[in-house]
């Protein structure tokens, strides 16, 4: 039973965040994703991914900030100063085996992306982020997981090879 509510938590999750790329305003947009965030972290802690959870969580907390200083390019420097040295304090504690670095690895990434203005790389970024929760998500059996990160893989290579130029 608790595998079912683990799988539809991430479902959820993952149609939260769908939905909020189709909203106009930033904040709305964050809002929502704050939400998703919720959903990916019960569902990595239901399926007892404690890398995956951990990385949700330290997520979850930058799109909080991110949502409070988004108009803010200082803060956001100084918010990925911090989270990236506490994602790799986490990830000594919740490392479980080496398919754990996968997830830290894309939360790193990621992080590291709030910093750019170049749209094209955000979208390399976000490619290589999703394979490495892809292969995360099939170690820990999260089908939802898996599903949504093949649709955000192809969608996101298709949008970088559409705007490479």
């Amino acid at each position: 039973m608790k595998f079912i509510i683990a799988q539809i938590l991430g479902a959820i999750g993952y149609s939260l965040l769908a939905y909020s790329y189709f909203k106009k305003k930033k904040k709305e947009i964050l809002f929502i994703q704050i939400l998703a965030y919720i959903g990916f972290t019960t569902h990595y802690y239901l399926l007892n991914a404690k890398s995956g959870t951990v990385c949700n969580i330290l997520g979850f907390i930058a799109l909080i900030l991110i949502y409070l200083f988004s108009n803010n390019e200082k803060k956001k420097k100084i918010l990925v100063l911090i989270l990236i040295p506490l994602l790799i304090a986490m990830s000594f504690l919740s490392y479980e085996n080496i398919f754990s670095i996968f997830p830290v690895f894309a939360c790193l990434i990621t992080f590291i992306s709030f910093l750019s203005k170049d749209e094209n790389k955000i979208r390399f970024i976000g490619i290589i982020s999703a394979l490495c929760w892809l292969i995360y998500a099939i170690i820990y059996m999260s089908y939802s997981a898996i599903i949504f990160e093949i649709i955000i893989i192809i969608s996101t290579i298709i949008a970088y090879i559409k705007n490479k130029n």
